[in-house]
């Protein structure tokens, strides 16, 4: 009896290290993805990929006039990479997933999507292009 108890505690004890062990390696590998994804060439991927869906993007002149990261959206993606949400226009209806992927040391843009909102936006200003 005294060692089913003693392997239960210890069985306890192990599963309580290694959840911590595991929660904080997921807290710092969350906080170096916040890290890249505030970095310059992170902003330079992203504000390419807008100019991509909107030639005239981060302009007045544009449908996408300015953009915010929400860095509640930042997750690992299962194949490698980051990914990330921006909001248009301080509109949360109006967004643009993105991804992040490191490719021999150099930061690049990887795919994405758009909400059929700034979809239909995009369509009234530029046409099907």
């Amino acid at each position: 009896m005294k060692k089913r108890k003693l392997f239960f505690y210890l069985f306890i004890a192990l599963s309580i290290i290694l959840g911590g062990k595991l929660y904080m390696d997921n807290k710092l590998l969350q906080k170096e993805m916040v890290t890249v994804v505030k970095s310059d060439e992170a902003k330079k991927i992203f504000e390419e990929g807008l100019r991509n869906l909107d030639p005239n993007a981060l302009t007045p002149e544009g449908v996408i006039q300015s953009y915010k990261i929400d860095y509640d959206s930042i997750k690992h993606n299962p194949m490698g990479g980051i990914d990330v949400t921006l909001y248009v226009n301080n509109d949360e209806e109006l967004y643009v997933y993105s991804s992040l992927n490191k490719w021999d040391n150099e930061l690049t843009g990887g795919g994405g999507g758009y909400s059929s909102k700034l979809d239909t936006k995009l369509k009234e200003r530029y046409g099907n292009e």
